[in-house]
């Protein structure tokens, strides 16, 4: 990167002033070499990054050619979706090989820590690194300098965690393996701290992140598969997650070291400074969207039995690989969003149309399919011992289509510098949640608790919907979910005659009946697309 810039010369006069921190020498090279490379005006912008130049720096609200967009969104959903696929379908044999070896109570015993762990891990990632990928999306020349910083930053906030992780388990659990497995699951925050995922995430490189998901993945599932028989080795299970987790990470570190160098973590009080300012509406954010994803396991945790935490958990997972597809969406398309936030009302309007579509599409068949055939799902996965697990599924399995959804609303706000408008409804939301889901969970049981979530996930979508339309973008998302229903309708009967045959029949032919339907009511419009990959998707 540094060669290209030297090979250039400057197309204006005009001094470019230095963005909001006092950089070391090599960022201040960096930083006047990309201003003046694209002619940087003095006057500042709205969109300025963390480290680098006011003005337009490349990427930065410059609108990609139609063919660019098309191939890098196709290709980076495609390429994460089909890891995700892979690495879902070996979570369930691993799921399949825990719940058999180590009983419902030792199930409910790692899930729980687990969870407790992965919120904290979501603090450290998504606080920093969705910041960093919208900065990187719009200034791709400045990788360096900004990988330097919000290193420095995961590492000085997951260090204190880890270390609070542990004293609150020596002090709060009195059964050793309690204590040695929130330990071990806590080795999370030191791989999540080192990992440069995001990167790659923000300069639209996906690949290299599904060939590291496959890494981690395969660790994991070998290690459980021979090395975890009984629940004696439970604490083998973390274990291997970390080794998985670390190996992943030092793939992405190899390369990312041959194109960058090896990074140095700095920080500066200024920097510091600025980003808390630009940060705090999105750690909010992301601290409720992790709170949504599992508060009511985590109040079933803390109120009943492992054994009620295990037979709760395991459709939760299903429940939780279903929400990680919309998750992926969101993360693919956030650099487009990033990059679009200088467009008009109408074009912002019709972009967020056409995502809202595309998530009506693919989740209302889920979750139509996943409540009907919820039964024989969870008797194929789970030992007898876990039967009955299927109807908290059906009702739990709606939570993805709405939390999704509510989420999507968010990513637009952060994408368009507007993050603090709707931070604070769903910091309420999350708040809320746990004493609605404990409440429902003393009067209604475990049923009760699903439901709970189901509500806040509904009032969220409310909210963020009004949160758009103050800023004039709300999508039309009521015209959206006509066809997809009368399609899912279709789906349904054919689903329920195949059943018999074999479960594997029933999805396949609903899934075919669900496309056929849906196409015979001009339900795939491809102009519906052209917001998101270009004219090759128009008609």
């Amino acid at each position: 990167m540094a060669n290209t810039s030297t090979t250039h010369r400057p197309t204006s006069k005009a001094r470019p002033r230095l963005a909001l921190l006092p950089e070391p020498p090599i960022v201040a090279k960096v930083a006047v070499r990309v201003g003046a490379i694209n002619g940087a005006s003095p006057t500042p912008s709205v969109g300025l990054p963390l480290v680098g130049v006011s003005g337009s720096v490349a990427g930065g609200g410059l609108k990609p050619e139609a063919a660019g967009v098309f191939s890098r969104v196709a290709w980076n959903f495609l390429s994460m979706g089909a890891a995700e696929v892979a690495c879902r379908a070996t979570s369930v044999v691993v799921t399949l090989s825990l719940a058999r070896e180590l009983g419902r109570a030792g199930y409910g015993r790692i899930g729980f820590a687990f969870n407790v762990v992965f919120w904290l891990v979501l603090l450290v990632r998504n606080g920093s690194e969705v910041i960093a990928a919208r900065e990187l999306a719009r200034h791709p020349r400045l990788v360096r300098p900004m990988v330097n910083h919000f290193l420095a930053i995961k590492i000085a906030v997951a260090a204190p965690l880890y270390l609070a992780l542990v004293l609150v388990g020596w002090l709060a659990m009195s059964d050793a393996i309690d204590r040695t497995l929130l330990m071990l699951y806590g080795l999370m925050l030191v791989t999540t701290a080192l990992g440069l995922d995001f990167v790659y995430r923000g300069v639209e490189r996906m690949g290299l992140l599904a060939i590291s998901l496959y890494l981690r993945t395969a660790v994991f599932a070998l290690g459980v598969w021979f090395c975890v028989t009984d629940s004696a080795e439970i604490t083998a299970v973390p274990a291997w997650l970390a080794a998985g987790e670390a190996l992943g990470i030092a793939l992405v570190w190899f390369r990312y070291v041959r194109e960058y160098g090896v990074p140095i973590p700095m920080l500066t009080r200024r920097f510091l400074g600025v980003f808390a300012r630009r940060c705090r509406p999105v750690l909010m954010i992301q601290v409720a969207q992790t709170v949504l994803g599992s508060i009511d396991l985590m109040v079933v945790g803390l109120l009943r039995s492992w054994d009620d935490v295990g037979f709760y958990g395991a459709p939760h997972q299903m429940i939780a690989a279903a929400l990680t597809f919309g998750m992926i969406f969101l993360q693919v398309i956030f650099p487009t969003l990033a990059r679009s936030w200088r467009d008009t009302p109408e074009a912002g309007r019709r972009a967020i149309d056409s995502l809202v579509r595309a998530l009506a599409i693919g989740m209302i068949p889920l979750a139509v399919g996943t409540t009907i055939l919820s039964g024989p799902l969870v008797a194929s996965i789970f030992p007898k011992g876990y039967a009955g697990g299927g109807t908290l599924l059906a009702l739990g399995i709606w939570r993805v289509p709405l939390l999704t959804l509510a989420f999507l609303y968010q990513t637009a706000l952060i994408a368009r510098n507007r993050e603090s408008t709707g931070a604070w409804t769903l910091m309420f939301g999350a708040i809320v949640s746990g004493p609605l889901v404990a409440g429902l969970l003393f009067r209604f049981g475990l049923l009760g608790a699903s439901a709970g979530l189901l509500a806040i996930a509904l009032i969220l979508v409310a909210a963020g919907y009004m949160c758009l339309a103050r800023e004039l973008r709300q999508p039309s998302w009521h015209h959206h979910l006509l066809k997809p229903t009368i399609a899912a309708s279709v789906m349904v009967p054919v689903c329920l005659s195949l059943l018999p045959f074999h479960l594997l029949a029933a999805i396949v032919g609903g899934a075919m009946a669900y496309a056929v339907a849906l196409t015979a009511i001009g339900g795939l419009r491809r102009d519906d697309l052209r917001p998101i990959f270009g004219p090759r998707c128009s008609g």
